[in-house]
């Protein structure tokens, strides 16, 4: 007969080996030598964030959170419910929430003690806010990767073969470019936050299939709690597909005891969330559903993804066997492995209609390792199998380390652009406030860098800015502009690339220019005077235009 393979999930540590865990030296060494791994990765960036002394962030939503961490910094105990320096003069109830905010303020007070004075780095000492931006998300990311490996060293029993090669989960988790990305240098994004929260609530979960416990249970709970507090798009979707799952009959390893518990974490947190930032969906009326889809199809985050390759590159070769050997230990080990499959799956297809769902198939294709792993009897086995499923991984990061020459130039070209932008906001900068007109995705940052309220945003909530914003840039006629000009109270309009705005104006609202549009007029060489508008003419990338009064 064949030997019997080991029973999955196996149990948690008893407290002995628990602790042994945590005092054994070379847990510590592997963990540090990962957490230096997955710090120096997330920083890979470094020369395109930090140029000049000066911080240019990621995305187009960075600046908008930095906004709110200003205003957080400046008047600390503030929550911030609406924003007004988007979607002038409306503003926008905004859908972002105060742990972030708080987590960035924070940081920026520990930044301001702790930060050298003199040295090379005495330079940001006056950016610490900025700074706090930028390295919140790494550190957010390193905390990932210490949860993660503290979960998979306590996994099992002592003389499991798993207890040797715990190392795999942080490692992919320091590697995945999803999760760098997500963790990235420069990125403030609640993002980071979120991912941190919900590792720990399917840690959780995962623990609680197998040997429930008070801890565990109020840990899962409370981590689901945060999650939702910080954002109920993706927590909610995970959390629904955990309950609908939870309610098969092979899943009763929980007694009403420990949900009861789990319940009144998730509750406890989501209600500090409901009494602090006072949650609730944003959702913008239903006649902009047509445009809002036709915005994101400009939106790199929201779209699909064409290649299934891009998996392989995330997770490494295992991804495809990994599918095939789960269905083999649902047969072998219990249904019970059957629903962390469907889960993983699920995430595959997000992952795959939206490239914002990569990051959290990621983290569930990690969580899933022990599973996949469970059947080798060899920890030699199981890490050398994985190291060698990891070549497109490791190709990708070649790639993104030493790219061609046309992806070198266009890295320059947009670096150059945005140290354009900032000089042209840091012009805008008055004590008088002065609205301005610009192109959706650099409003956030001109707003960030100029203190000056901006008509459009990044946020689908102020979808209303965006499309006068296409609507001015795509107008042909002087009365459009004028009306838009009007209504919002502008008074500085930003001109920049006028192909760029051009071809994504015509996107979002569904129809290209019958004659030459105003934003071709506007950067013209000769155009000193258009509509009215007249202001800088001898600068190379943004043009400053003044609306008459």
């Amino acid at each position: 007969m064949s030997e019997a393979l080991p029973s999955f999930p196996k149990a948690p540590l008893k407290q002995e080996g628990r602790a042994c865990f945590f005092k054994d030296v070379r847990f510590w060494c592997i963990l540090c030598l990962l957490l230096l791994l997955g710090i120096g990765i997330r920083f890979h960036n470094l020369t395109d964030v930090l140029v000049g002394g000066n911080f240019y962030f990621v995305d187009a939503d960075c600046y908008s959170r930095m906004s709110r961490a200003q205003q957080v910094s400046e008047s600390p105990g503030t929550v911030i419910r609406h924003q007004d320096f988007e979607n002038w003069p409306e503003g926008v109830e905004s859908h972002a929430t105060a742990p972030m905010d708080y987590a960035i303020v924070f940081l920026e007070r520990v930044l301001r003690v702790a930060w050298p004075e003199i040295g090379r780095l005495a330079v940001l000492k006056k950016s610490t806010l900025d700074l706090a931006g930028a390295l919140v998300s790494p550190l957010l990311g390193m905390l990932l990767c210490g949860f993660l490996a503290a979960w998979s060293a306590g996994y099992g029993a002592s003389s499991s073969p798993w207890r040797c090669a715990w190392w795999v989960v942080p490692l992919l988790a320091a590697l995945s470019p999803p999760l760098v990305h997500a963790t990235v240098f420069g990125r403030p994004d609640h993002q980071s936050l979120l991912l941190l929260f919900l590792a720990i609530a399917l840690g959780a979960e995962q623990r609680l299939q197998a040997v429930p416990s008070n801890g565990w249970a109020w840990t899962g709970g409370m981590a689901w709690g945060a999650a939702l507090w910080v954002s109920l798009y993706e927590p909610a979707v995970l959390l629904g597909v955990v309950l609908l799952l939870g309610i098969w009959p092979w899943r009763s390893s929980w007694t009403l005891a420990y949900r009861s518990r789990w319940a009144l974490g998730m509750l406890a947190l989501i209600g500090c969330g409901w009494l602090v930032d006072g949650i609730h969906f944003v959702l913008p009326d239903s006649h902009w559903k047509d445009v809002l889809q036709r915005w994101g199809s400009t939106i790199g985050e929201l779209q699909a993804h064409e290649d299934l390759g891009v998996f392989s590159a995330w997770t490494g070769f295992l991804v495809w066997i990994a599918p095939v050997w789960l269905l083999w230990l649902v047969r072998r080990q219990g249904r019970l492995v059957c629903g962390w499959l469907l889960l993983w799956l699920i995430l595959a297809g997000l992952a795959f209609w939206q490239a914002r769902w990569s990051p959290y198939f990621v983290l569930g294709f990690i969580l899933c390792l022990p599973l996949i792993f469970s059947t080798l009897g060899s920890s030699v086995r199981i890490g050398g199998s994985f190291l060698l499923s990891l070549y497109p991984v490791f190709a990708d990061w070649e790639h993104r380390c030493f790219p061609e020459a046309a992806t070198i130039e266009q890295r320059y070209l947009e670096r150059s652009e945005r140290i354009n932008a900032r000089l042209a906001a840091e012009r805008m900068r008055s004590p008088e406030r002065l609205p301005f007109l610009a192109v959706w995705w650099y409003s956030p940052a001109l707003a960030y860098w100029s203190g000056q309220p901006a008509v459009a945003g990044s946020g689908h909530e102020g979808i209303a800015g965006i499309v006068d914003s296409a609507r001015f840039f795509l107008a042909t006629e002087p009365a459009v502009a004028q009306e838009i000009l009007q209504r919002r109270n502008v008074r500085v309009v930003v001109a920049s690339d006028s192909a760029r705005a051009v071809e994504n104006s015509a996107a979002i609202l569904g129809q290209l220019p019958s004659e030459k549009p105003l934003a071709e007029k506007l950067w013209g060489a000769d155009s000193n005077r258009v509509w009215g508008l007249e202001g800088e003419t001898n600068v190379t990338t943004f043009r400053l235009l003044r609306v008459p009064q």
